[in-house]
């Protein structure tokens, strides 16, 4: 039998397993290739369900996660990261911010 590849309480979210990133560059990578649209299709589907989210990782915090769970995981600290995106500045391009694809990480 297969993994599943989220938790079967959130099989809902596969459309949106593209957002499980690490690390940090190509989550950079994917939200300065997304569309605004997409943003907002990711983080609608997945603030709805945040709390319901959180609550079924809590047994996992600090523990080893089944690798289901892990992506889910991923999936809401990218939610966390394109929140500011999607509530504050509403779109993803920024008037006065340098490219972030600039930024190269240092190994």
């Amino acid at each position: 039998m297969a993994e599943l590849e989220l938790p079967e309480p959130f099989e809902d979210l596969a459309p949106y397993l593209d957002w499980a990133l690490e690390p940090e560059r190509a989550l950079t990578e994917k939200k300065a290739a997304a569309s605004m649209d997409e943003i907002r299709a990711f983080y609608d589907a997945m603030i709805s369900r945040i709390d319901e989210i959180l609550d079924y990782l809590e047994p996992y915090f600090g523990r080893d996660m089944p690798a289901p769970a892990y992506r889910l995981y991923l999936m809401s600290l990218t939610l966390v990261d394109l929140s500011t995106l999607v509530e504050f500045y509403k779109r993803r391009e920024s008037i006065k911010a340098c490219d972030p694809l600039r930024f190269i990480p240092q190994q």
